[in-house]
């Protein structure tokens, strides 16, 4: 027999079992790696065979025959690891299409708690904001009671002085300006409170924009 075909039998042999061990990994670990790894070992397998084809086509008559069918049989035995390898791959991608779902579904889950979060925030900031301006409201009413409490009291001081009318120029005068600083408060009073419902309001429009 030819020592050169023995030489690739040897070969063939040790390109089988590496094939035989990645598709035992590849059936644990459904590595893409791992099956890149195998089409090139296949790759070398298919060059191992065309070389003991040629070999065998190469030698006596009364040896070919025998070389003949042993290149055959490798061959046979061959496709049968590449069929096995198909059924590896097909499994191996259609893994990954479930993983991929799976993921996805997860994917969309998080996306709805976060959105349901996000909601909820929103909702408790927007209470926030009406318990401010209930508050505002509170305060101004309050304001505008003790204004006009104020201002009666005033106007009934005024009907308890009859004894300084003969004085009224200058009591007039006085009055007036009373009445008013009771204005310029009362405007500055206004102004502050416009400049700060506008602050809220554009610090409420900022969180909410």
């Amino acid at each position: 027999m030819s020592e050169v075909f023995s030489s690739y039998e040897v070969e063939f042999e040790k390109y089988q079992q590496q094939v035989c061990q990645l598709i035992r990994q590849t059936q644990i670990n459904k590595s893409d790696d791992t099956l890149n790894e195998i089409n090139s070992v296949f790759t070398d397998l298919q060059n191992c065979l065309q070389q003991m084809d040629i070999e065998s086509a190469s030698i006596a008559v009364s040896d070919r025959q025998e070389l003949k069918n042993k290149v055959k049989r490798y061959k046979s035995e061959t496709e049968a690891m590449k069929k096995q390898f198909r059924i590896l791959q097909d499994e191996v991608s259609s893994q990954k299409t479930k993983d991929s779902l799976f993921g996805e579904q997860d994917n969309q889950q998080i996306k709805f708690i976060n959105t349901q979060d996000k909601l909820v925030n929103q909702t408790l900031k927007l209470e926030d904001a009406k318990r401010v301006c209930f508050e505002i409201e509170t305060i101004s009413n309050n304001i505008q009671v003790q204004l006009k409490g104020q201002s009666e009291t005033l106007d009934r001081n005024i009907n308890k002085m009859p004894e300084i009318q003969y004085d009224l120029g200058e009591s007039n005068s006085r009055l007036s300006r009373i009445k008013s600083k009771m204005r310029e408060h009362k405007i500055i009073f206004l102004i502050v409170l416009a400049i700060f419902l506008t602050s809220i309001a554009i610090v409420l429009v900022y969180k909410y924009a």
